[in-house]
């Protein structure tokens, strides 16, 4: 019996198989499931609705056409995995089953044989059959139903005297049968047994003993047995659990034993005779020295002798004991391991009521306190959507975050209209300015705000239940905003702060020492109407004369008149135009606070760098020197003494710059970010030192590290940040870091007091709302070795290899002409083109003049339309009345 046990059971089957039950399905030959996506399935007509499982029951698909869309789209076709089914089908068209129980694996089988298509939709004829046959059933009894309703409806009723019948239970026999079922019926006669005792055993005298309740113990009365009786146990359970075969083994490695050893050797001696040859001392004595020819070792020393002292030379000349490895960076430094190359999020910040869904345009860490950051808050919309709600009233944030309170935040500035960007005062932090989205200059005095929070914490109020009340802080009004007439006609773009050292009048000049203290009252903004204004926070004390050095109020004033609020206006205006005088600049990024490099004398206080929405890099001074300075000044507007504020303009990208930043460590080089490259620039340079290659996808912005000299973040669309080193590499970035799903739109390091030597923050916002804030791993802010010269070798390298290719450009061109003199105009070769220098005119615009050639098909063009013009006249008949004035009809006979 065990034979044939064996013989009945299944072959093992193999390791990586899955594991087989008695109830899986077992797939029919000719039929082979696969996946199919769900836009896909759209695309084939399978879907009958929006849900998964909303497909067709099946569907046939022409084998050719399938065929040919595998070879046309190759994988992305969902029939490219059953190829090999689709051409071995015999027919003209195969079968797609959906099964959404997915019995098989997958929700989609292909039916590819004859026999499997067959089988198929024969069993779905019968189904058919039966689904019909059920319907017709269902349908008759619901006729039935509905004729005897009908013939309920209209029975006619006979009033008929009643008739007593025997009463039928219609439930009495399962009624019977429910009690019998409750009933407890005998298979056998019952036992009985009768215990007695003996009869003289009874009225006997009994003694019993005393027993207190507390006293512990147990009374067993033990079991006899009755030899009479017996029982045999028929079935017993008994629990059986197999076990592994048990094996005992042992291995032992190779032991070498340590052994004592000794080796001695013997000097050799020298020897003046020639025919003595070198002594092995093998069957010598102990006492004999061996010998060496003094004649083979002058010969070797004499073949050596020019090595050696090439050798000696080459150590006098080099040091052979400096350390190689000096100039490398630590291990931390490399930007290699992809585990330590992971930005760690430390805090993630979303406010359901004010950030959700909006986008964060800007971001600013407070000065002086830890752990606070501040963010502006914009709605995600396109200009169009923009203009169908302008004028309709709104109101904006700018939220405030703490690191101690993760879910609502610290404070909520409110604003009537978006800021895409506001800065806090570096040396008042709660002074926080912005600009509107309307051009309007805004300003915000946290003081009673903060103050409140401080005395809330001090006083919690505790409610009955003893939990913390979480009271929400109402947001914050503006306590300023500028006209709107004499406000920017454009968005603000950005803002920045002067310097304490470089407050200014109205005029624009830079006030003397003794009128400067330590705190910085001024701000400038810039916007798309090419203006830059300057404001003072001060413009209340300003307007009642407090600060005569600044500006001088005239004595009567309508405002104070009428005690009016004051109007807060631009203290100092520049109108920013092109080199060429025509045209104004749309400014969307600014640079000020420029500092001078070493070996430069140049007051650079007043001196700004701003990018145009044109791709423009433009640096101004608001103190330069007016254009027609000492020919007086007839026009009260002086639109005849206008200072040139545009000193230099280089073309910088070919769409607008999305970050402008300093180099923290190089005061000379600028970064500039665009939507697919960014460039690094050196003031005073026409050209950018180093332009990356073209990004995969938008960027968004960009920053200088602050403790690593040659390190670039930029941030892209699809969430990620480059990590450009260039210590590492200067033609691809050296990482790439994942910071979150959706689109950057702003970035910013934790810099000046607050900042730690011992972390680094990086705070991200992006388009939903989300703050995300960051710890840079320790290889990224740690600075390598000497990282500081190498950089700046870098660039010098960069702008030789620059001035190189420019001056090598000049001496082509003036080859050229040389050559083009030589030869005939015809033969000569067309002029070497300078790098993004158009053929026929300058960079980027079109030229001044044209070729030798040209002129001439200018001139014979020109004769030919004079001679049409000619004939014109004559042909209408015209007269010289007739004609404007000023036109020679003399001329245009002579030439008929």
């Amino acid at each position: 019996m065990s034979e044939e046990k064996k013989a009945d059971e299944p072959m093992a089957e193999d390791a990586d198989s899955p594991p087989k039950t008695d109830d899986a399905p077992v797939l029919p030959p000719g039929v082979k499931p696969f996946f199919v996506s769900d836009s896909h399935a759209q695309k084939l007509g399978m879907k009958t609705g929006e849900g998964i499982v909303d497909l067709l029951p099946s569907k046939f698909f022409n084998k050719e056409e399938q065929i040919a869309q595998v070879v046309e789209l190759g994988f992305m076709c969902p029939f490219d995995p059953v190829m090999k089914e689709m051409k071995e089908c015999p027919l003209e068209e195969f079968l797609v089953v959906t099964d959404t129980d997915s019995k098989f694996g997958e929700m989609f089988l292909l039916y590819y044989s004859g026999d499997a298509i067959s089988s198929f939709t024969e069993a779905a004829r019968i189904e058919e059959e039966k689904r019909l046959a059920e319907e017709k059933r269902l349908a008759d009894i619901a006729a039935a139903k509905a004729a005897a309703e009908e013939a309920r409806r209209n029975a006619v009723y006979v009033d008929e005297p009643m008739k007593s019948k025997l009463y039928v239970s219609e439930t009495m026999e399962s009624t019977v049968e429910e009690v019998k079922e409750l009933n407890i019926n005998h298979e056998r006669p019952l036992l009985s047994l009768s215990i007695g005792r003996n009869l003289s055993s009874c009225g006997q005298k009994l003694q019993l003993g005393d027993r207190d309740h507390d006293q512990t113990g147990i009374v067993e009365w033990q079991k006899t047995r009755f030899p009479e009786f017996d029982m045999n146990r028929m079935e017993r359970d008994i629990g059986i659990q197999a076990a592994p075969e048990v094996g005992e083994g042992s291995t032992q490695t190779k032991w070498n034993r340590p052994v004592n050893m000794a080796t001695q050797y013997t000097a050799i001696g020298t020897s003046t005779s020639t025919s003595t040859s070198t002594s092995t001392g093998t069957g010598s004595g102990p006492d004999e020295v061996p010998e060496v020819d003094m004649d083979s070792l002058a010969g070797m020393l004499g073949k050596t002798l020019g090595s050696v002292e090439a050798a000696l030379q080459q150590n006098e000349t080099v040091n052979i004991f400096t350390d190689a490895m000096a100039m490398v960076g630590d291990d931390d430094g490399a930007i290699g391991s992809k585990m330590e190359n992971q930005l760690k999020e430390l805090r993630n910040f979303t406010d359901l009521d004010f950030s959700k869904g909006k986008a964060l345009s800007c971001i600013d860490w407070h000065p002086t306190k830890k752990g606070v950051v501040a963010v502006s808050v914009c709605k995600t919309m396109s200009f169009d959507e923009r203009v169908e709600v302008s004028g309709q009233v709104d109101v904006a944030y700018v939220i405030i975050w703490e690191f101690a309170e993760w879910i609502k935040p610290q404070l909520a500035l409110q604003s009537p209209q978006e800021c895409f960007s506001f800065k806090y005062n570096p040396t008042m932090p709660n002074i926080v300015v912005g600009g509107c989205y309307s051009g309007q200059a805004i300003m915000w005095d946290l003081n009673e705000a903060m103050a409140d929070i401080e005395k809330k914490k001090l006083e919690k109020k505790i409610d009955k239940n003893g939990e913390d009340e979480e009271e929400q802080q109402p947001p914050v009004l503006p306590t300023a905003m500028s006209y709107i007439d004499v406000s920017h006609k454009r968005m603000v773009a950005d803002i920045t702060w002067l310097q304490p050292d470089c407050q200014i009048n109205h005029k624009g000049q830079i006030l003397a020492p003794e009128h400067l203290d330590d705190k910085t009252y001024q701000f400038m903004t810039i916007a798309g109407d090419g203006q830059a204004l300057v404001w003072d926070i001060r413009y209340n004390a300003i307007f009642k004369g407090e600060y005569p050095h600044i500006y001088k109020p005239k004595s009567s004033s309508k405002t104070e008149k009428e005690g009016t609020k004051i109007p807060w206006l631009p203290l100092f205006r520049m109108n920013v135009k092109r080199l060429e005088g025509v045209g104004e600049l749309s400014l969307c990024r600014l640079l000020s606070n420029l500092k001078s490099v070493e070996g430069d004398d140049t007051d650079k206080r007043s001196h700004i760098l701003a990018t145009s929405e044109e791709g423009d890099l433009v640096y101004a001074d608001w103190r330069a020197k007016r254009k027609f300075a000492g020919k007086g000044d007839d026009d009260d507007d002086g639109a005849n003494d206008v200072p040139e504020f545009v000193q230099w303009m280089a073309k910088d990208h070919n769409r607008p710059c999305v970050s402008l930043q300093q180099s923290p460590f190089f005061e000379d080089m600028i970064l500039t970010v665009s939507d697919w490259t960014f460039n690094i620039w050196k003031l005073g340079h026409p050209k950018p030192v180093f332009s990356s290659p073209d990004a995969s996808t938008y960027l968004t912005g960009g920053r200088w590290s602050p403790t690593r000299p040659g390190m670039v973040l930029i941030s892209k669309e699809d969430g990620c940040v480059d990590v450009w080193d260039f210590t590492d590499s200067s033609y691809k970035p050296s990482a790439t870091l994942m910071t979150t799903p959706s689109r950057i739109t702003s970035m910013e390091f934790l810099t000046g007091k607050t900042a730690t030597a011992k972390q680094q923050l990086l705070a991200i916002g992006d388009v939903v709302g989300s703050l995300h804030v960051f710890g840079v791993p320790r290889n990224l802010w740690k600075p390598v070795s000497n990282e500081r010269n190498i950089i700046h070798n870098f660039f010098n390298r960069e702008i030789k290899r620059m001035d190189f290719a420019e001056k090598r450009q000049l001496a082509r061109e003036e080859e050229y002409s040389k050559k083009a003199a030589e030869e005939p105009e015809d033969d000569a070769p067309p002029p070497p083109q300078a790098e993004g220098v158009v053929e026929g005119g300058g960079e980027g615009e079109g030229g001044e003049g044209e070729g030798d050639g040209d002129d001439a098909d200018i001139i014979a063009e020109e004769e030919t339309y004079k001679n049409l013009e000619a004939k014109f006249i004559e042909q209408l008949g015209l007269t010289a009345e007739d004609l404007p004035e000023g036109f020679d009809l003399s001329k245009l006979g002579q030439e008929d």
